[in-house]
């Protein structure tokens, strides 16, 4: 038990120490390029901070035991918006922007939406349905970086033209942020087993494990992003890495999952309650709030939904 609670600490510290420099370096490389810090959260930090997630799918379905990344990308979603915007609420003014927070919040909710569709559909039709989500993720990235081409003249005109220069080498960037995304799956790693070997010493089941604390272990490369842009007041960089987190989790991981595994995995109700509520609270934040600050009441109440979504599928 000791060594196991070492090895959590030490692959906490880690990960975060990781996803600070992963943080730093995108930073330094969307400077560089001159593309929307939310463009780059939505795309590569976005990637970068969900590979603890994309271990996880791998490494349960080589292991049989696919129950746990199904419940890790449900769980992961809800805890990217509950526990981790809602913490990024609550400590920072966070600014909501005016065009594509809110067009990056309508395809997180089309890929939520199709996912739970999928699950709801009869299990002889999940690996046909499975490929799709990869071919929409394919397309998010290309309207992504178009986006991204637009915003030059219209909606981040301003920032970038503020935003200075990096001298660095773009080819030193990159494999910084390869390094990082290299830290951050190490870390994970070690993360996650020692989670799970802790997890399981409490006879909890691989089910719940997921959705719990193996969803909240992955969510901290989310989380310590999340701090970082925030004490730096790259709100965008902040709400865009959630939001490209949660499409990768349900187009990717999820394809993946659908097309490789033989688990009929079944959605719990109050799983699909509290995702429903918070991918469809998310959008009417970034409508009602369009170019303000969030109100960090609304952060309490995010965090209050995340206890008593824990609470309620522990059965408390």
């Amino acid at each position: 038990m000791p060594i196991l609670l070492l090895t959590f600490s030490l692959s906490l510290m880690f990960l975060i120490i990781s996803a600070n420099f992963l943080l730093k370096f995108i930073e330094k490389f969307s400077k560089r390029i001159k593309i929307s810090p939310l463009i780059i959260g939505a795309t590569l930090i976005a990637i970068g901070t969900s590979l603890p997630e994309t271990f996880v799918a791998v490494s349960s379905v080589a292991q049989n035991a696919a129950d746990i990344s199904y419940g890790d990308i449900l769980g992961s979603n809800i805890a990217n918006i509950c526990l981790v915007l809602g913490l990024g609420i609550l400590l920072f003014p966070v600014r909501v922007g005016t065009e594509k927070t809110q067009r990056n919040n309508i395809i997180m909710l089309l890929t939520t939406a199709y996912f739970i569709g999928v699950l709801l559909a009869p299990p002889e039709w999940r690996k046909t349905l499975g490929v799709f989500p990869v071919l929409f993720y394919i397309v998010f990235l290309i309207i992504e970086i178009i986006w991204g081409e637009i915003g030059r003249f219209k909606e981040d005109k301003k920032a970038l033209a503020k935003m200075p220069s990096s001298r660095g080498s773009t080819a030193l960037y990159l494999v910084g942020i390869l390094a990082s995304m290299g830290g951050l799956l190490i870390s994970s790693h070690f993360l996650v087993s020692s989670v799970i070997s802790l997890s399981k010493a409490f006879n909890i089941s691989e089910a719940i494990i997921g959705l719990s604390i193996v969803a909240i272990g992955t969510s901290l490369p989310e989380l310590a992003t999340t701090i970082v842009s925030g004490i730096d007041k790259d709100w965008k960089l902040l709400y865009g890495d959630i939001q490209g987190s949660n499409i990768y989790n349900l187009s990717i991981i999820a394809a993946f999952l659908l097309t490789f595994s033989n688990t009929d995995y079944q959605i719990s109700p109050a799983t699909l309650i509290v995702l429903s509520i918070s991918t469809i609270s998310i959008i009417y934040l970034s409508y009602k709030y369009e170019g303000s600050h969030i109100p960090r009441y609304y952060g309490l109440g995010y965090l209050a939904l995340y206890v008593f979504y824990i609470l309620r599928i522990y059965n408390v």
